[in-house]
């Protein structure tokens, strides 16, 4: 272990009411880094009004107790609280943003918390709003700064890259300007680290990441234990989806593919976990939900629906950052079958750990499905052999020995 070191993790929303996977990627390091002897400290967003509560739901979750990371909440300094699904007229959108651009406020009570906490590390990741204007105070107060980027906050308003149903080629006139504002204040981080090279790769093209500024590849944690062996092929082939049912996960693209499987090959099964958008999710539960063979199973546990099924897909056409399923599957020996947007590639092997296809080209799934349902049981025990050895990059120890050998890097500098 590295030297005990105070570090404050910055992120938007943190469990129990946590927004997106990073919220839970923040969560898991932190608590291992905790584990490990460190003072670890979180600061989050809360609604006005609303810290008192969200404390108390953090106490019940048992987040806040001996042996956990202390949590600190601040109120967002902005005129509604993004996260609670109510619609926003263009207007107060537009005002949102501006004043999210660089959020003196924000970066005030930011700067009050570091003062009491005097942190040696401060290590900011999904930041709308509190804005990058707390990269100043960090600056400030002596704490060497490293901003995790797992989204596309510092080039893009929505965070997204992705607008009209397509991924992001350049950079539009708002995200531009909020891009010029946002480069300006990221000039105070010392180190940057991506999930991955795609997002890494992506802020240096639009020049979010200086010249000088160093730029490293953080993976995430994979909290479960690996599963002792590889998995077996069954008679029946069962391919799962698990995620939010939205256009940019691709869950039609791969219901789609469905109908092009090739009449011979294993009988086979698909689980759909998750919801989303009850419209999209009404539609197509109504033009596949009666095919015997396609099961829409709701919100389920991971680990429930990783055991039950032989094939993960992961359909995105989002260029997705690091989807956090694929290294989940690994650790139940799951190979997957992916698209080959963002930073999917990275991830997934293509022929080893799995089978990566054109993102938009459903007849390029359909072949990769059959390909599983067709493939003899030992070369299946092949893929799962290997997808269970890359699971161990995103085992705990694993990942905590890079972040404490970049940090103690960092402060040596």
């Amino acid at each position: 272990m590295s030297s005990p070191r105070r570090i404050l993790f910055a992120i938007r929303t943190y469990p129990p009411d946590q927004v997106g996977g990073a919220a839970r990627s923040t969560q898991n390091l932190a608590e291992a880094l905790q584990a490990r002897g460190h003072d670890v400290h979180i600061v989050r967003l809360a609604p006005k009004g609303q810290q008192a509560a969200l404390r108390q739901a953090a106490e019940q979750a048992g987040l806040i107790a001996p042996g956990k990371p202390q949590i600190h909440f601040l109120p967002i300094r902005n005129i509604y609280w993004p996260h609670d699904l109510a619609k926003r007229g263009p207007l107060r959108k537009s005002i949102w943003h501006l004043l999210d651009l660089h959020n003196l406020r924000a970066r005030r009570d930011f700067a009050r918390l570091l003062r009491t906490i005097k942190p040696d590390i401060v290590n900011t990741s999904v930041i709308d709003g509190f804005s990058s204007a707390i990269f100043g105070a960090a600056k400030a107060s002596g704490a060497k700064l490293i901003h995790t980027m797992r989204d596309y906050y510092l080039i893009c308003t929505r965070s997204g890259m992705f607008k009209d149903g397509h991924n992001c080629t350049r950079l539009c006139a708002s995200c531009r300007l909020s891009a010029t504002a946002r480069r300006r204040d990221a000039g105070d981080v010392d180190l940057f680290l991506a999930n991955s090279g795609y997002v890494a790769d992506t802020h240096v093209q639009y020049g979010a990441i200086g010249p000088n500024q160093p730029v490293q590849v953080q993976l995430n944690i994979n909290e479960r234990p690996l599963v002792p062996e590889p998995r077996t092929l069954r008679d029946e082939i069962v391919f799962g989806f698990i995620g939010r049912i939205s256009p940019t996960k691709g869950i039609d693209k791969l219901l789609e593919a469905t109908i092009l499987l090739a009449p011979e090959g294993r009988p086979w099964r698909l689980d759909i976990a998750g919801a989303g958008e009850e419209g999209l999710t009404r539609a197509l539960t109504e033009r596949y939900g009666g095919d015997a063979r396609i099961h829409f199973r709701g919100w389920m546990k991971p680990e429930d629906l990783y055991g039950a099924i032989d094939v993960l897909i992961c359909p995105s056409t989002y260029n997705e950052p690091l989807p956090r399923v694929i290294y989940e599957g690994y650790g139940f020996a799951l190979p997957a079958i992916a698209a080959d947007t963002g930073g999917i590639p990275e991830v997934l092997e293509d022929g080893v750990t799995g089978l990566i296809y054109p993102a938009q080209d459903t007849t390029a799934l359909a072949r990769a499905l059959d390909r599983f349902r067709t493939m003899p049981a030992d070369e299946y025990r092949r893929f799962s052999a290997a997808a269970l050895a890359r699971g161990a990059h995103y085992q705990t120890d694993a990942v905590v020995d890079s972040f404490e050998a970049r940090v103690e890097a960092l402060l040596a500098a």
